[in-house]
């Protein structure tokens, strides 16, 4: 068969056009990416992503009814927080929005998820992810077969559930129309050695595209001793608990791709007073800081406490993490210094990017733009 010298220029432009089809797709795939959670009802006009340089934004959060989801009880309100996402979307078109169902405490997804059930369940998310024109889903349940300290109903099937669950949503999501992209499916997890006996992590791997690993609360406002968020490494006293690089360890010891974890980075602090240290207050007694009653998310830090009121900073060069100290209160925070330790440590050890919780706590040009700032000039190797 003999075949024309139009035919064959059409073949070649087809193959071109896929090629570069590929190329993008490849290059958008290698990119290290910035994600962030933003609360839904928070005013489309002040969330600017996209010129930050944001990859994904996580949409919090949804709730569960029995196997239906919603954003609020009340009818109008739960219109409002659907409309008000819409234009999140419409305002920042290079981001990629994702729904996120559930939250710390959020009860529902134990009785959702079993057999009976999680079809409805499963359907109820992705009307949802079609009604608003979403990009894919994001499961915080936090945790599967624990209460979470008496804050949500748990059982012994959620482990094979939860994977069950995450292979449901990865089918449906195929079947979604199609998208240039395709559609995200992540899930938050934990950061305690537990967490692997009640998620069959390596098994629900292959149904996600991103792990959003909470490396965030090292210490908080339990512990009657001062300490750090979120640090890197262990301090050069060796009196923290954790550290973000042995959590990002066990994901890796536990066979994980590294491209599928998405370091967390928290845009709040944690504070005490009334503490008495000769040197800097780190690991020193205090009284714990309400920050639900006491502002001290990255902006108000940046705004009203750095450099002022007598705080002096500090960083632990070997734990790369700052903190500030005013001979009475100590505040854990991060600022730039300890971000680029944790941009050098995705960029070393090949992760996803960064995730961080969550927009409204930071300054405008602060952490989450820092991150798209630098994060989107790695590329995986």
């Amino acid at each position: 068969m003999k075949i024309s010298l139009y035919t064959k220029i059409i073949v070649v432009v087809l193959l071109a056009g896929m090629g570069l089809y590929f190329y993008q797709f490849s290059s958008a795939a290698d990119r290290k990416v910035t994600a962030v959670y933003v609360e839904a009802w928070k005013d489309a006009k002040n969330i600017r992503l996209s010129e930050k340089n944001v990859d994904i934004a996580f949409i919090a959060f949804a709730k569960i009814d029995g196997t239906k989801i919603y954003f609020h009880k009340d009818e109008e309100t739960n219109r409002q927080i659907k409309d008000n996402i819409k234009k999140m979307k419409e305002n920042n078109p290079s981001t990629r929005m994702v729904l996120a169902i559930g939250g710390y405490g959020a009860d529902g997804f134990s009785d959702a998820a079993m057999d009976g059930n999680r079809y409805l369940f499963t359907e109820s998310i992705i009307q949802t992810v079609k009604e608003l024109g979403l990009d894919g889903v994001d499961i915080d349940w936090e945790y599967p077969a624990f209460h979470a300290w008496n804050t949500q109903k748990s059982r012994p099937e959620d482990t094979q559930n939860f994977t069950s669950l995450m292979k449901e949503l990865r089918d449906k999501l195929y079947r979604l129309p199609y998208k240039s992209k395709g559609y995200l499916l992540t899930f938050a997890a934990g950061t305690q050695d537990w967490y692997f006996q009640n998620v069959e992590v390596k098994k629900v791997e292959k149904y996600v595209d991103y792990i959003n690993v909470m490396s965030y609360d090292l210490i908080g406002k339990w512990s009657d001793t001062t300490g750090f968020n979120a640090n890197l490494y262990m301090d050069r006293q060796k009196k923290s608990k954790m550290s973000v690089d042995q959590i990002i360890g066990m994901y890796l010891d536990h066979g994980i791709e590294s491209k599928k974890l998405l370091l967390g980075i928290p845009a709040y602090s944690y504070a005490w007073k009334d503490v008495k240290s000769g040197t800097d207050g780190a690991f020193s007694l205090g009284k714990s800081i309400d920050i639900d009653r006491i502002d001290l998310t990255y902006k108000t830090i940046q705004r009203s406490y750095l450099n002022k009121n007598g705080y002096k900073r500090y960083f632990d060069n070997q734990a790369k993490t700052a903190y500030l100290y005013n001979g009475n209160t100590f505040i854990t925070y991060e600022d730039p210094e300890a971000l680029i330790e944790k941009v050098k440590y995705i960029e070393k050890h090949d992760l996803g990017g960064a995730m961080v919780w969550e927009y409204s706590q930071d300054a405008e040009d602060g952490i989450v733009k820092f991150l798209g700032d630098h994060l989107s000039k790695i590329t995986s190797e």
